[in-house]
This record gives C-alpha cells, structure tokens and sequence, in this order.
C-alpha cells in the first residue's frame, strides 16, 4: 500500500469541498422550490469525475476557474453586505459566508499547487 502524504489529503479534502457545496446546493434548491440545479449538478459530476481520475492539468484548470469564482463570491459578499464600509456589521450570516469563500479561495490554491506538485513527483 502506498502512504499517502499530507498533500494528497488536501487534494482530497479540496474535491470533497466542491462536491459537498454542490451537493447542498442542489439539495437546498430541490427541497425550496422543486427545481434541478444544473449549475450545482454539473459541479458534482466534474468534482466527482476529477477525484476518480485525479488528472494534473484539469486540476490546474478547475483551480483557475474556481479561484476566479470564489473572489468574484467573496466580493460580492463584501459589497452586497457592506462589509467594506465604516459602518461593517458583521453577523452571523456574513461572517458564514466570508469564512465560506475564503475557505474556497484555500481550496482553489491546493486544486493549483498540486498541478506542479504532482507533476514534480512523478519526475522523481
């Protein structure tokens, strides 16, 4: 058996991530109103698919995108709450979600660190 190393795991807990907040997404907008999230869908199967195959440039890819997507959320947060101005409340529901995205800011870097961490290991 191969020993996995700490980086391994965090990939694993990156694809873990994404596939949970797509599956709660898809789950919350099922039981509100009856309707299939495509967008939530979508991103299990690709996080699901990713974590069966593990390939190094989509890992790469997917962190790009998501990063990009997890700022555009974490500023929209900031303005949409006006966390930015002098009068910052910060509730419990801001701070769940700041926390949310920043999290999914980690997330993205690990998916886009393990492009060239991964392929170092195989030249080894």
């Amino acid at each position: 058996m191969k020993k996995r190393s700490v980086f391994d795991v965090l990939v694993w807990v990156a694809y873990s991530f994404y596939i949970l907040l797509g599956a709660n997404r898809f789950l919350m907008s099922f039981a509100s109103g009856g309707h299939f999230n495509y967008q939530a869908f979508v991103l299990m199967v690709v996080f699901a698919v990713q974590a069966w195959y593990r390939h190094r440039l989509t890992n790469l890819i997917l962190g790009v995108l998501t990063m990009f997507l997890s700022f555009f959320m974490l500023m929209d947060v900031l303005s949409s709450y006006d966390l930015l101005g002098k009068n910052a409340n910060f509730d419990g529901l801001a701070k769940s979600l700041v926390g949310m995205c920043v999290f999914s800011v980690i997330m993205s870097g690990i998916l886009m660190f393990s492009y060239l961490k991964l392929s170092f290991r195989d030249q080894e």
